[in-house]
């Protein structure tokens, strides 16, 4: 049993699940479609890129909209050839965190062997702090494309979690999940820390369905079996919302995955799906005001 989920007044075969939207600032493609599926459709929250192009729009919608459930999209990588964004914290070369032509790096490996563990945490920070700078009331912090919970970075990142009392992405992850998904070089280094982490009081996943950019044009049904096949505990569904147009598709491969994303989310049919099966829809928020009334 979730321990966490259990101080919220869970039972062992309760089934809660987070419908979270990744990416929002990344695009107005992005932003259209985060708002949408926040204010009228199935998603219970979102987390934003600060460093993104698109990010003031985004912060507005948040300001406009002060009910909406949004954290941080902690990143280190800017992964499109011509779309790309920099570091908030410095543009110093010796930190590692800029490529040569003074972006983030491209890749998550690239960022991890490059940009200095102290240096990240600052960013990490900037981020934070842009955001609530912007007006935005940071529910949570997660990660882009996974860098900053790879153990270089991962103690920082929790360390950060705890200064701003907000629940980080973290899931609760065994070592042969870890093989299975191709990062069994870390896994005595983040098993090391998450068994650090006191889970009665910090909110731990105990699933995580990510793997859900794929080249499907329709995905109504996809989300719908993913839904209905959730198991008891905390569970965290992300997928990537935008409206597809000739910016999307000027940016990215997967413009027709996140259309399909932006479909399945618009409107409340997912969300009735969850009711129908008993599920227990919550966002980040829920998870960070239980927690920090329990401190």
């Amino acid at each position: 049993m979730n321990t966490f989920l259990a101080s919220m007044g869970y039972g062992p075969e309760d089934r809660v699940v987070i419908l979270h939207i990744d990416d929002m600032g990344f695009s107005h493609a992005a932003n259209v479609a985060t708002r949408e599926c926040l204010t009228q459709g199935s998603a219970t929250c979102a987390s934003v890129l600060v460093n993104a192009p698109w990010f003031q729009e985004a912060a507005a919608i948040c300001r406009d909209n002060p009910t909406l459930d949004v954290g941080v999209h902690l990143t280190l990588t800017a992964e499109y050839p011509t779309y790309r964004w920099p570091a908030l914290s410095s543009r110093d070369p010796a930190t590692g965190l800029l490529d040569a032509q003074g972006y983030l790096w491209a890749t998550r490996e690239d960022a991890v062997r490059h940009v200095d563990a102290q240096a990240a945490r600052d960013e990490m920070r900037a981020q934070i702090e842009g955001a609530l700078s912007a007006g935005i009331d940071v529910t949570h912090i997660d990660t882009h494309m996974g860098s900053v919970v790879h153990p270089k970075f991962l103690t920082h990142y929790l360390a950060l979690a705890r200064e701003y009392q907000v629940p980080a992405f973290l899931p609760r992850i065994t070592r042969e999940r870890l093989n299975a998904i191709g990062e069994g070089e870390m896994a005595e280094a983040y098993l090391d820390v998450l068994e650090a982490v006191n889970q009665d009081a910090i909110p731990t996943l105990d699933e995580i369905l990510v793997e859900t950019l794929i080249p499907l044009a329709e995905k109504s049904g996809f989300y719908e079996d993913l839904v209905r096949n959730v198991e008891p505990g905390l569970t965290h569904l992300l997928f990537h919302p935008a409206v597809d147009g000739e910016e999307l598709k000027a940016i990215a491969d997967t413009h027709l995955s996140r259309h399909a994303d932006y479909l399945a989310y618009r409107d409340q049919t997912l969300a009735q799906v969850a009711a129908e099966e008993g599920i227990h829809l919550i966002g980040y928020r829920a998870l960070r005001d239980h927690m920090r009334r329990a401190h």
